[in-house]
């Protein structure tokens, strides 16, 4: 029941989220200036406030990063390979659907459902806020591939191209920067100051509630777009997907971080990240290359509301192993 109530939570948010996004109690745009405000501001100051607090060992564990990301990246390899195989509908769809395999919902969902399994677990939120960084792997590798197919990787020569490279997945990404500034308070020892650190508790606090909400805006957003097309083998190619995210996935991260000899909670923590539903990036990326948007929108719903059995499968999994 431990599971059920850490997990129930979560979803009744998101689902209140689609419930106001059906009436004209807020704007239309709500949702989306809601998730800005999550993912550009109180999203990377949470960070900020969880790493600056952390110790130098905390970020050691080597094994973390090579189960997370190593999945990720077997994950988005098979995705990949069996829709060349089996679908034979070109490069753009196959990297949406090793997309939709790989890339985990770890920010809007993961974070959240630590923070109410675990509460005031100091490390635990830790290592739930390194996970919520590894997707971007996955992400930027899929949106290059994709420019690539598309004929827009001519982002000029020389300095030019390294500038807009540095602009789009450095500098304009408050989250990473976050990050990074983090990481240098946690290995330099100097912390935050302590008043600046309470006021960023603050604004991180407001995170989770806010990032839930607008997530059931744009799931009730991408409901309506995948029920307006969707092309044959749509429930097998969904099965498919669905499984290879929510039971794959999170049994290769937890394999790896297995062999690797982490800590439990490391363990836990990480699959648990690992088990959630496909990141909505996916379909947004679909959208803006024209792969199969309407299949990538119906993945976001459909992963996102099937993780909530597979997070209290693997809670209770992972309980069971003495890992959370």
């Amino acid at each position: 029941m431990e599971a059920f109530y850490a997990v129930l939570p979560v979803f009744l948010l998101i689902a209140v989220g689609a419930a106001v996004h059906m009436t004209d109690v807020l704007p239309e745009n709500t949702g989306a200036a809601m998730g800005l405000y999550v993912l550009k501001l109180a999203l990377p100051v949470l960070m900020l406030h969880i790493l600056a607090g952390a110790s130098r060992l905390d970020l050691a564990h080597g094994g973390f990063w090579l189960g997370v990301i190593g999945a990720q990246m077997l994950c988005y390899l098979l995705g990949y390979v069996v829709d060349r195989l089996f679908s034979r509908r070109g490069a753009g769809p196959a990297i949406i659907s090793g997309l939709a395999c790989s890339a985990s919902n770890t920010a809007f969902v993961g974070l959240p459902i630590v923070a109410s399994l675990l509460p005031g677990n100091h490390e635990a939120m830790v290592v739930a806020g390194l996970a919520a960084l590894t997707p971007n792997v996955v992400v930027i590798m899929a949106q290059v591939r994709m420019d690539c197919l598309a004929g827009s990787a001519a982002w000029g020569d020389g300095r030019d191209r390294i500038w807009k490279l540095l602009r789009l997945f450095l500098l304009g990404n408050p989250l990473l920067l976050a990050t990074l500034a983090g990481l240098a308070l946690a290995c330099s020892g100097l912390g935050l100051w302590r008043p600046l650190d309470h006021a960023a508790a603050l604004i991180g606090s407001t995170a989770a509630p806010c990032m839930l909400l607008a997530l059931g805006f744009d799931l009730r957003q991408k409901l309506v777009l995948a029920l307006r097309r969707n092309g044959g083998h749509t429930v097998i190619r969904q099965t498919w997907l669905l499984l290879c995210k929510l039971g794959i996935h999170p049994l290769i991260c937890w394999g790896i971080m297995r062999l690797a000899g982490l800590p439990p909670l490391w363990l836990g923590v990480g699959v648990l990240m690992s088990a959630t539903g496909t990141a909505l990036v996916a379909s947004v990326l679909a959208e803006v290359y024209s792969a199969v948007p309407e299949e990538a929108a119906l993945t976001a719903v459909l992963s996102n509301a099937a993780s909530m059995v597979s997070l209290m499968l693997f809670i209770f999994l992972l309980q069971g192993a003495g890992c959370l």
